[in-house]
């Protein structure tokens, strides 16, 4: 089981293995130009070794803006690179409007509103 924590002052992400497979990387605070970084490395991480499913738990987002969608798309695309699938969990309204906005949604395999 991965159990590991990187923290900023508004931004944390929490890293941990699923009893039915795959990785999560649980989500708190504002994802934007600030926690890029961040977000990147807990990506890249995660992705070692690939696991068969990437989860993304987005429930504690509080923030999310057209920085944080890239880092998302870039998410999906490295995951498909290691050939792991990405799954956001618990998205937003909020983050819903912003990959509609973007013509985003169905390429995560959310429903189209």
């Amino acid at each position: 089981m991965i159990d590991a924590w990187a923290a900023t002052v508004e931004f944390n992400l929490h890293v941990q293995g699923r009893i039915d497979g795959g990785t999560v990387i649980v989500v708190r605070g504002d994802l934007d130009y600030a926690a890029l970084d961040q977000f990147r490395t807990c990506v890249e991480q995660a992705l070692q070794p690939p696991p068969g499913i990437l989860y993304v738990d987005l429930q504690l987002l509080t923030f999310v803006d057209s920085t944080g969608v890239g880092a998302l798309v870039a998410a999906r695309h490295h995951a498909e690179r290691a050939g792991t699938r990405l799954v956001l969990e618990n998205p937003s309204s909020m983050l819903q409007h912003a990959l509609r906005t973007a013509s985003l949604l169905t390429s995560f395999g959310l429903p189209p509103a």
